[in-house]
This record gives C-alpha cells, structure tokens and sequence, in this order.
C-alpha cells in the first residue's frame, strides 16, 4: 500500500511536469509567432475609456493568446506606474513641449478638451467668477494618484480655500451634477450634461483648456503584435 501511494504521487508529479511543459513550449510558440505572454497598459483616466474597453474586448477573442493588463491611474500616477511596474504601453495627457520627451518614444492622439463647470443652482453659476469670489466654495478634484501624493495631496488647481478630492471623474461628475461644488472636467464626461443644462460653463477665462494625449513607449522599444492590435484598435477609435 506504502508503494502504491509513493507511485500515485510519483504519477501526479509526473503529470505537473509534463503540463508546465507543455505550457512552456505553448508560450514559446506563441512568442515565436511575435505574440507578448502580457500586455501591460497604463491609462490615464481623463481619457475617453471607450477606446480602451473596445482594445479589451479584441484581447478577449481566444485567437489572441496575449494576456492584457490595463491600469487606469490618474496625473502623475500614470507615469508612475508606466516606470514602476513597467509597463509596455501608456496613454498619457501629454508632456510639454514639442515632440518626444526624452526616454519616450510618442504618438499622438485626439486633443482632449476640458471645462471648467457647475451645477446651474451653484452660486458660481450666477454671473462672472472672479478669484474672490470661488474663494469660499468647494472645488472638485481628482486626486493624483501617484504614491508620493497619498499623505499629502496637491494644492488645488484655482486656489480654493476648500477642496474636494475624488477617486475619479464619474465621481466628480456627479457631484458637479448635485452642486456640491465647481471644477475641471473632461467635456467627453458632461457634453450631454451641457446639453441638456444640467451643468453650464462657468464666466471666467479660461473656463476650457485643451490637452494633447500621447501613446507612450520605452525609447527604442519595440512592441509585438499584442501591443501592435492594442494600437491599431485605440487608433481606430480615437485617432488624431
């Protein structure tokens, strides 16, 4: 019985090694054809995020053996986490300047429009919005996600004495939607809301601003076709 147990045991080890064989030689055929074993992206999340779940329904096709990660972080988390981890792929607001940042290869995207909005019953939607004036009440943000903020956040963007940090902008948009305070937002996420009055532009200048978002890379990498399907699905949707 004490041999028979031992043989079992023997059997089922037996069984392990062949299947992570197996696997093994399955990825190495997989990255023989140029398939990546993982795709990793990092999105910031002011971008339009139907874009990037179409790029995941593609992955999900059984044709595609790439594994996809994506990350959505926000401000200078993105980059944060692109370096960190590292990623392959980051979909970032954009950097200053004029071509590549250096240590990045870059690709345009769409321009991405924000707005500077309230609630029409909010008090800064009344009449002009002068500094004094938005002084007292709430701003709406979303908090940077980079680790190095975690304890101490950053000041808010137009001075206000109170501020309101969120985890993201379906957040924030709701609250803007409630008036429980003003800020900056993608117009992707309130165009209808503007539409149909249920937020308006605050009179101030400037109450839009226009960032120009960029696929990111390693400088010198060179992507596979998992990473090149990502591309060419994000393109198709928001190209320049």
């Amino acid at each position: 019985a004490v041999l028979t147990r031992a043989g079992r045991r023997l059997l089922v080890a037996s069984r392990e090694v062949i299947d992570r064989a197996m696997a093994l030689e399955r990825v190495a055929a997989e990255l023989r054809d140029g398939w990546e074993s993982e795709l990793h992206v990092v999105v910031d999340g002011a971008l339009p995020m139907s874009a990037v779940t179409r790029c995941v329904r593609r992955f999900a096709d059984p044709a595609v053996p790439t594994c996809l990660r994506v990350d959505v972080e926000y401000q200078e988390g993105v980059i944060d986490r692109f370096d960190g981890a590292p990623a392959d792929l980051g979909l970032v607001l954009g950097f200053d300047g004029d071509g590549d940042e250096e240590g990045y290869d870059c690709t345009p995207l769409a321009p991405l429009d924000l707005v500077l909005v309230a609630a029409p019953s909010h008090p800064l939607a009344t009449g002009p919005v002068t500094p004094e004036s938005r002084a007292g009440h709430a701003e709406l943000v979303v908090r940077d996600s980079s680790p190095r903020f975690a304890m101490a956040p950053k000041t808010s963007f137009m001075g206000s004495r109170n501020v309101v940090f969120l985890s993201d902008f379906h957040s924030k948009r709701i609250a803007l939607v409630d008036a429980a305070g003003y800020g900056w937002i993608p117009r992707h996420f309130v165009a209808d809301d503007l539409a149909l009055d249920r937020l308006v532009l605050l009179d101030t200048e400037p109450n839009s601003w226009t960032y120009h978002p960029q696929i990111i890379v390693k400088e010198g990498a060179t992507l596979g076709r998992g990473g090149q399907l990502f591309l060419e699905t994000l393109q198709a949707e928001i190209a320049p």
